[in-house]
């Protein structure tokens, strides 16, 4: 008999921690808050 329950997806973490080559491809605006977060070390900058 099949489940009837719907089974929610897991919510994702916050991603804190960023690498150089994804904020490369990055509109500019997000691009302005990612780095103005890392600046304050609210994020994580992976070199």
């Amino acid at each position: 008999m099949a489940d009837s329950k719907k089974k929610r997806p897991a919510a994702l973490p916050k991603k804190t921690y960023w690498h150089l080559y994804s904020l490369q491809t990055m509109q500019s605006e997000k691009l302005a808050r990612i780095v103005d977060k890392i600046l304050r070390k609210e994020y994580v900058l992976i070199k």
